[in-house]
């Protein structure tokens, strides 16, 4: 072989080590962009996934507390209208009371 030639095969090794070498760094860019943007979706998911799980928890919490409410206030309408009734049955027993207890002072 002569040395041209084999000066001409050394130049076209190192233009192919190049051409790898630059290959292999524009490849490496690729997939760095791509798992950044893998990993900037997948944070915009998780984000979107706990903003959801937390609008779905604070939503049943109101309808919890609603409901809590809503148990005590017909709890304390029926306290309300058993104490009326109450009353209403021990006002005619009241009325003849303090109408006696008047007679009575009246005579006195």
């Amino acid at each position: 072989m002569a040395r041209d030639d084999i000066l001409s095969e050394i130049k076209q090794a190192e233009a192919d080590a190049r051409a790898s070498v630059q290959q292999a760094l524009e490849e490496k860019d690729k997939k760095i962009a791509a798992a950044t943007t893998e990993a900037g979706n997948l944070v915009r998911t998780a984000e979107a996934e706990s903003q959801d799980y937390y609008d779905k928890s604070l939503a049943k919490a109101a309808d919890e507390i609603k409901n809590k409410k809503q148990s005590i206030i017909q709890s304390g309408n029926a306290n309300v209208s058993s104490l009326g009734n109450k009353a209403i049955s021990n006002l005619d027993g009241a009325v003849e009371h303090l109408m006696k207890e008047f007679m009575r002072l009246l005579h006195a």
